[in-house]
């Protein structure tokens, strides 16, 4: 997993992804050139990082910044081996599933998931003074802040516990934990779990 920030008019090199891999937008918005293409924007706007995209592997993708505020993204690939390409019907393939936004309404908590073959991803918002339980099955799970978050966690046989992580920080969560975070902000505390399979 690494971080993306650009300033104004800035712009990536080119890399390339092997494997599948998340985006999870910060702030700001970007445009993106494929392959040496021109530059585009996304099919969607999201300044605000409620929305979670999953992407196949790419050759060569880069990033500029067209506006004044900074854009900053938290990118992970998903070094696993995953043949879903060769097998048809897989969900991973679907087209419209590469996207995973915020719940029916952005003002109270949710979790919203999106299943692919390698990786569950989870986007969890929980809004002050509430409580989200969250599992982690699978082979272990990362867990992305997305917004300064202040949560109090309660896990299994285990005490209260206080987790504080800056917007972008990652956390590694061992797999078979049932945790329920409860936000002691005031703000919504958002959050991404990517749960490897």
């Amino acid at each position: 997993a690494y971080t993306v920030q650009l300033g104004r008019l800035e712009t990536t090199k080119p890399v390339g992804y092997p494997h599948d891999w998340v985006r999870i937008t910060l702030g700001g918005t970007f445009e993106q050139a494929r392959n040496g293409t021109l530059f585009s924007k996304a099919g969607y706007d999201d300044p605000e990082g409620y929305y979670i995209s999953f992407h196949f592997p790419a050759d060569r993708i880069t990033l500029r910044n067209p506006n004044n505020d900074p854009y900053s993204s938290v990118i992970v690939q998903i070094i696993n081996s995953d043949d879903s390409v060769n097998r048809l019907g897989d969900p991973s393939l679907d087209p419209f599933s590469q996207m995973l936004g915020p719940g029916v309404d952005s003002h109270h908590s949710y979790l919203t998931t999106l299943t692919k073959t390698s990786v569950n991803i989870k986007s969890v918002q929980v809004v002050s003074g509430e409580a989200e339980e969250v599992r982690f099955p699978g082979v272990g799970s990362l867990l992305i802040a997305i917004t300064d978050v202040d949560l109090q966690q309660e896990g299994k046989g285990a005490g209260s516990q206080d987790l504080q992580l800056s917007k972008g920080e990652i956390k590694w969560v061992t797999p078979g934990a049932m945790v329920m975070f409860k936000n002691t902000r005031k703000e919504p505390a958002r959050f991404a779990v990517l749960e490897f399979r």
